[in-house]
């Protein structure tokens, strides 16, 4: 059992089943809404759970680490992807967009625990996430089955075997920061802080940002925004 001590439990469809190999690795997903409640609201519609949900304020655990989470198309006759040993993360944002700085500490603090737990190295085997091209997938994404399947470290859903979305998109700060920074044991970061707007609205006038992703993404409601929500 693997439970994260500082993240709130909040279990929503279950586990996809026990690992089946693989060594341990991270992979990160943007949620491609701007809010938590949002998220969750549309994994359990599509039974698309990741382990975790991570925004500015809080940490939530829905799927215990030592079993699969949902949130990764998983090909018949092909490599494993979500019972690869792949613990996954949902960061509430959007791939063409800066992320929170808040919720990317967050995300850091628990990959922390993570790499601890699960003897997870701070590289990315495939290359950083590439970020996004006029606002849209930069493609050339290094999806190589070999690498997932054989070297631990951290991972961008645009990494992964098998699948289309091209998340998290991070900038080259935001992803030296999330594998750079450190914290004490109370979850005080010490490391320095990489200066980010937060994501979302500029204003309170300012229209609600839409992902770029056109076939994931959810309504503050957590109603698809788009025909298709499930892992891809």
């Amino acid at each position: 059992m693997a439970r994260c001590p500082f993240a709130t439990w909040r279990p929503i469809s279950g586990s996809s089943g026990p690992h089946l190999g693989g060594p341990y690795k991270i992979v990160h997903h943007t949620t491609e809404g701007s809010s938590a409640q949002g998220a969750m609201a549309a994994f359990q519609q599509n039974r698309s759970d990741p382990h975790f949900t991570v925004d500015g304020s809080n940490i939530y655990q829905h799927i215990d680490t030592a079993e699969g989470a949902r949130a990764l198309r998983n090909d018949a006759g092909g490599v494993q992807t979500n019972r690869d040993s792949a613990v996954q993360i949902e960061l509430v944002g959007f791939a063409h967009l800066p992320k929170d700085g808040r919720a990317l500490t967050n995300l850091a603090r628990l990959c922390r625990w993570i790499e601890q737990e699960h003897g997870v190295p701070r590289v990315w085997p495939s290359g950083r996430p590439l970020p996004a091209k006029n606002g849209k997938d930069p493609g050339g994404h290094n999806r190589d089955a070999k690498t997932w399947d054989t070297q631990a470290g951290h991972y961008g859903h645009c990494h992964v075997p098998e699948n289309t979305h091209w998340d998290p998109a991070y900038s080259v700060a935001e992803a030296d920061f999330i594998l750079a920074a450190t914290f004490s044991d109370d979850g005080a970061l010490l490391s320095p802080a990489v200066p980010m707007r937060p994501a979302g609205r500029r204003g309170a006038k300012a229209a609600a940002p839409v992902s770029t992703m056109p076939d994931h993404g959810v309504t503050e409601t957590g109603s698809p925004a788009h025909p298709k929500t499930a892992p891809r």
